[in-house]
């Protein structure tokens, strides 16, 4: 009977066993998929969605902060930075997260010098986030303004800064797509925009206040190296003297100056000048401060476009050893043309190179007439005259010569002394000296020398034009000659201008209905060995040896 009971016993006791071991064959197949699941799922997060959920984790301790566009750098011919030159600090204050109590707005005010009424009712009412300069950096209110949230301290280089050079050329950008809109921002727009990609973010915790001590990261996004920047052929301190001089005698006009043998431009002027962070205030002007003087304005080249008739007397064989003689004007056709000498009862008896260096215009009105307007005409578009000079700037004109009907009958008169219809830029009489300067080749103008990475790896050389001859060695010559003549005895005579060939003009206009004078003076120096070419054009000046000589001679002596 006892040995009935433990048999039953132990058979309970293997049944029990065996559901145990079921239930924990079952528990661990169980605990053994729940595992395998979560190593998957742990392998779909951190593997599959790794880099998905990373970004989102930064993103929540990551604020963007505007600071503004990146593009490539434009440099000068030493590779001095022409844009993004000074560093600044500014506060980028957030509207949706700022609070704009009195004490945040205090705090705003003290470190950019803005009046706080100013901020509270003006500055911090956009929807959209706001950069201010700031004016003062103390140490104590800055740790103050980094706890407030939604405004962060950055470092930002600015395209352009208060003291840039060279805006005309430079050009600008329409700020809101990153679109140059004009100069070398146009006509580089593509490569300087080109793999310039960043972002800056601020550290933040929760409430979008920065984080003390770990301030921002600027995350490049494009590599480096394949960055682009220009390499113009302009010299920031000839440009500098250049813009300087000339603001000193608070004229509209343009400067530009060549190296005289390659055709560079080392500076290009152009007054009135603009703030190229503020387009807006003058779309609307009627002074044309945008405007590109040296290439987009035509001007009547007046007495300088003789250099072109004397050219032309020269290689056709018009002139011999004869003399003119100067009344004090001319008639053609019932039209009476006067010379600057009128009120004085004209020259009198001339030789050509007298003629030349008093800039007659008696005399070369007769000249006109014995060469014909149709061969000036041809010698003013071998010079280039008519047409743009192809420095790349998109905004650049041909200029205008005057039509085969104008220069018939009385028209040859005004043709023959620059005046009429016909329209020059400076950049191009600029080109037409260089031409005289050496020897009557011309070597083409040139703005633009290079593109480089950010390492100053040249990724694309300018290729210039082969040279082209448009006179005669002999022919250039002798115009150097009647040019040194005009500062050493002419109208450019006695300004201490030294070993210098030029040739002024007085040019009549209309500007705003009034009668006015554009005064001129191109010459290149030393005359013996030209290094430099200076074309200068001042609007309503009184002539070009009282207005533009002297402001020749201020840049000349400063970099000789």
């Amino acid at each position: 009977m006892g040995a009935r009971v433990d048999r039953k016993k132990k058979k309970e006791i293997n049944i029990v066993n065996e559901d145990n071991q079921y239930r924990m064959y079952i528990t661990g197949i169980v605990f053994t998929v729940l595992l395998f699941a979560l190593m998957i799922r742990l392998f779909y997060i951190q593997i599959i969605k790794g880099s998905e959920y990373y970004t989102c984790a930064k993103n929540q301790w990551l604020k963007e902060i505007p600071v503004g566009i990146e593009r490539g750098k434009i440099y000068d011919r030493n590779r001095i930075p022409l844009t993004n030159r000074e560093e600044k600090k500014y506060l980028v204050i957030f509207p949706q997260y700022f609070k704009k109590s009195d004490a945040n707005i205090k705090l705003i005010s003290d470190l950019t010098k803005i009046d706080s009424y100013k901020l509270k009712n003006g500055k911090l009412n956009s929807t959209r986030p706001i950069k201010l300069e700031i004016k003062n950096d103390h140490e104590k209110i800055m740790k103050k303004v980094m706890l407030i949230k939604g405004v962060y301290p950055v470092d930002y280089n600015d395209r352009y800064d208060e003291e840039a050079i060279a805006t005309h050329v430079i050009g600008y950008i329409n700020k809101i797509d990153n679109r140059g809109e004009k100069g070398i921002e146009k006509m580089f727009d593509r490569e300087l925009k080109e793999n310039q990609v960043c972002k800056v973010n601020a550290v933040v915790d929760a409430q979008k206040k920065m984080i003390p001590g770990l301030g921002y990261k600027k995350l490049e996004i494009a590599p480096v190296k394949n960055r682009k920047n220009i390499v113009t052929t302009l010299d920031y301190n000839i440009q500098k003297i250049a813009e300087e001089e000339f603001d000193k005698f608070h004229k509209n006009g343009s400067v530009v100056i060549l190296d005289a043998k390659s055709g560079e431009i080392l500076a290009m002027v152009s007054r009135p000048n603009y703030d190229q962070n503020n387009i807006a205030a003058y779309l609307k002007s009627n002074n044309k401060e945008l405007y590109n003087r040296a290439i987009q304005m035509g001007y009547p080249p007046g007495s300088i476009f003789k250099i072109i008739v004397a050219a032309a007397a020269l290689e056709n064989k018009i002139i011999n050893d004869e003399s003119f003689f100067c009344k004090g004007y001319e008639e053609i056709a019932g039209t009476k043309i006067k010379c600057w000498s009128f009120d004085k009862g004209g020259h009198g008896k001339l030789t050509f190179e007298e003629a030349f260096a008093v800039s007659c215009n008696s005399a070369f009105i007769q000249l006109g007439e014995k060469i014909g307007g149709e061969r000036i005409l041809n010698m003013a578009k071998k010079f280039g005259l008519g047409a743009k000079t192809n420095i790349g700037l998109q905004e650049e004109i041909a200029g205008k010569l005057s039509s085969d009907d104008y220069i018939k009958g009385a028209g040859i008169g005004n043709f023959s002394i620059g005046q009429g219809t016909l329209e020059v830029t400076p950049l191009q009489i600029a080109k037409i000296t260089a031409i005289i300067a050496n020897d009557g080749i011309d070597t083409g103008v040139y703005l633009i020398k290079e593109v480089v990475d950010d390492y100053g790896n040249i990724v694309k050389k300018i290729e210039k034009n082969k040279p082209q001859k448009v006179i005669s060695y002999k022919t250039a010559k002798k115009i150097q000659r009647m040019m040194e003549k005009v500062v050493k005895g002419g109208t450019a005579r006695n300004m201490g201008l030294g070993r210098v060939a030029g040739k002024t003009g007085s040019a009549q206009a209309n500007l705003k209905g009034k009668e006015i004078i554009h005064a001129w003076f191109t010459g290149y120096f030393p005359s013996d060995e030209p290094k430099f070419v200076i074309t200068i054009v001042v609007e309503d000046g009184v002539s070009g040896g009282q207005s533009a000589v002297p402001i020749f001679k201020n840049i000349k002596e400063r970099i000789d």
